[in-house]
């Protein structure tokens, strides 16, 4: 198990950031990824596989003025 943004979720083998995303249904173009407080570059969401125990952050980058 997982928790993203403070929920639980399953873990399964190659879990990468893009699953969660997609498995969670954010379509923000702009997200923010943390794993285990580590932050994840936007280009490496594809590659970045997620460790058993995890704790995710996804937020959306609103800006505004």
């Amino acid at each position: 198990m997982i928790t993203v943004n403070g929920e639980p979720m399953e873990w399964e083998v190659g879990l990468t950031v893009k699953d969660i995303i997609t498995r969670k249904k954010y379509t923000f173009p702009l997200l923010a990824v943390w794993i285990n407080d580590s932050p994840v570059p936007r280009d490496d969401f594809n590659s970045t596989k997620v460790p058993d125990g995890a704790k995710v952050q996804i937020i959306h980058m609103i800006s505004g003025g």
